[in-house]
């Protein structure tokens, strides 16, 4: 298995990648404007085949808008606040921790986006718990034809080890107290941006302050909460997903994401029949947000590559942006 070469490639079997030194998005940003339908706000703009984009938690539409926004020189790139995110009301089914089925309440609420706007072949990408509610879109709704996927520090595992302050939301009888302590409030997740996020020159302050709207926080500490105390039941049926779906797949990562670790990315290459892994260099968990144009490189690259559908093996590269 391949690893960082002084050229920054790398590889798993027989194929190599170069990547450029400074991989850049030549094309001039494009502007993305913001719509609604019934309570669901999204960005849209660009031209070419529908790009859906999910963002993860805390988050909002801003957590790929920078991206975005270069992506949409080549596709229609639909950027939504999930129920409850940015501009977007609450779904109307109460996702709390008894809810045995919020991952399905998010994708039907984006499946009923897709038809409104006559979607049913797209590119799809996800970041965070945005790649879980991706993965639950496809599997509900087997209508839809995926001809690319993007998973951005997507943790789909039952069984990934949990960094330690998240531990505490698992403790019996305690967990609720610590939730709220460590993603319930302002503070808690300021602290969070300081410890997952690497590129603060590039991801600031003021832009994560942006995903903090007081439903999103309630909305971040019932998903972190759900998330860690029923990981098994909720995340069983993604895992298993995974080998069946056929779509070319471009796994990414920030090499010092405390999160996701580099071998649990790789992990999950493993899992797709066809997917490859780029490792972005002094990057922390928000990707998109942290390198938001070497990410749009680094998709448009793999979507134009695997546009002809050629089988290969999976592969890894490795970016410094």
């Amino acid at each position: 298995m391949g690893g960082l070469t002084p050229f920054g490639w790398g590889c798993i079997g027989d194929l190599f990648s170069f990547i450029p030194p400074s991989p850049t998005v030549p094309d001039m940003p494009a502007t993305l404007s913001r719509h609604e339908h019934r309570g669901l706000s999204y960005l849209r703009g660009g031209d070419g085949e529908p790009l859906l984009l999910l963002h993860g938690v805390p988050g909002s539409a801003h957590s790929w808008a920078a991206a975005g926004r270069h992506l949409a020189s080549h596709y229609d790139v639909i950027i939504p606040d999930l129920s409850g995110f940015g501009h977007s009301a609450e779904n109307g089914q109460e996702l709390h921790l008894d809810h045995e089925f919020y991952l399905e309440a998010y994708a039907e609420t984006i499946r009923g986006l897709l038809d409104e706007l006559d979607v049913e072949t797209l590119y799809l990408g996800g970041h965070d718990f945005g790649g879980s509610v991706a993965l639950t879109l496809l599997r509900l709704f087997p209508e839809l034809t995926p001809k690319g996927l993007v998973l951005a520090a997507a943790n789909l595992f039952t069984n990934t080890s949990v960094p330690w302050p998240l531990r505490l939301v698992g403790v019996p009888g305690l967990g609720s107290v610590f939730a709220r302590l460590i993603a319930g409030n302002r503070l808690g997740l300021r602290l969070l941006y300081w410890y997952a996020v690497r590129n603060k020159a590039t991801f600031e302050t003021a832009d994560f302050e942006r995903h903090l709207t007081s439903s999103g926080i309630a909305q971040t500490r019932r998903i972190l909460q759900r998330s860690i105390v029923g990981r098994r039941g909720n995340y069983e049926e993604i895992e298993a997903f995974l080998s069946h779906l056929d779509v070319p797949t471009l796994v990414l990562v920030g090499d010092r994401d405390p999160f996701l670790s580099i071998d649990e990315a790789k992990r999950l290459v493993e899992a797709f029949p066809d997917a490859m892994l780029t490792v972005f260099k002094e990057t922390g968990h928000f990707v998109a947000e942290e390198r938001p144009d070497g990410v749009a490189w680094h998709v448009s690259d793999f979507f134009r590559a695997r546009s002809s559908r050629s089988p290969r093996p999976v592969w890894e590269r490795w970016s410094p942006s």
